[in-house]
């Protein structure tokens, strides 16, 4: 049961099992020691909905997964983590997504290496998005671009924020401007525009519709349009071990400021806070916050605007 008062965040992407391993770097051919190793859930909208469930809100996930063993361990992390899994569906004769990710060490920044998704057709996309849709925000990714459109069609006609991560290229554009907020990686936006400043990629990505865009981009911090002004909210200093699904434990705890209807300089904020404590331990849930912990760290730096 539910206890009023509680923010939704309904996610609808892809979900992946991720095998993680910290080492030094090592040249083509050499040898490196294997400091430490993991096996977790990961994907862009399952850790982004994992955050959201840390922080305190009532989540689910909508994906596909294979009829395989990697399937069963992705909704095991998920179930443990209170994530309603009901949504979730097996594909026959596909394989679950997996990453094998190599973290190096004393810089905390990945290689990953990614085996695809489940391969689903056009019309069981759209039926995901059938049903009521009961939540404060969802997020949605491109994975599988049928699935997100629709959802995101239901959720904006009835006035529930959507909070996209993806990077909007051709076919993309028109699910962007479904967007209440598009999020883009760094590495996106400089595609999108290789030798643009940060305001101009944020201009680039506010064309396409999206009403909110903002571009993460790892130390450097979250740059982001305000009322048509550019803005910077600072990266936070912490001691990084590992910048795996940093990303996606943003827009997770975006969704979550959203369905709990805070302002954008807030909601970057705490965002921000919340993906660089992400970052902590190897991995992309394992130190992700409480609500709590977020808004002390917070509080800590200086905030006045935090309390719990």
């Amino acid at each position: 049961m539910i206890v009023p008062g509680t923010p939704r965040v309904v996610g609808l992407g892809v979900a992946t099992l991720d095998y993680l391993f910290l080492s030094p770097a090592s040249a083509p051919g050499g040898l490196a020691p294997l400091r430490e190793y993991a096996i977790e859930g990961g994907g862009l909208v399952a850790t982004a909905v994992v955050a959201a469930a840390r922080l305190g809100a009532a989540t689910e996930l909508r994906t596909w997964i294979g009829d395989d063993d990697a399937g069963e361990a992705v909704v095991a992390g998920l179930r443990a983590e209170g994530v309603d899994a009901s949504r979730v569906e097996v594909i026959p004769g596909e394989r679950t997504a997996v990453a094998f990710i190599h973290v190096e060490e004393g810089t905390g920044e990945r290689t990953i290496y990614f085996a695809g998704c489940p391969q689903v057709p056009p019309l069981q996309q759209a039926r995901m998005a059938e049903g009521p849709l009961e939540c404060d925000a969802v997020v949605v990714d491109s994975v599988w671009p049928e699935a997100s459109t629709a959802l995101a069609r239901q959720a904006r006609a009835q006035g529930t924020p959507v909070i996209g991560d993806f990077c909007p290229e051709g076919d993309l554009v028109g699910l962007a401007g479904l967007m209440t907020a598009l999020i883009v990686p760094r590495a996106g936006a400089e595609r999108l525009a290789p030798r643009a400043s940060w305001k101009d990629r944020l201009r680039v990505l506010a064309d396409t519709g999206a009403e909110f865009v903002a571009i993460t981009a790892g130390a450097e911090g979250c740059h982001f349009l305000a009322g048509g002004k550019a803005c910077h909210q600072p990266a936070f200093s912490v001691p990084v071990v590992d910048t795996t699904g940093a990303g996606d434990v943003f827009h997770g705890a975006f969704a979550y400021a959203l369905a709990r209807q805070w302002p954008v300089a807030r909601a970057v904020e705490f965002a921000s806070a919340v993906a660089a404590l992400s970052c902590r331990a190897l991995g992309g849930r394992k130190a992700i916050p409480s609500y709590r912990e977020a808004a002390e760290f917070l509080r800590e730096r200086g905030s006045g605007r935090w309390e719990w």
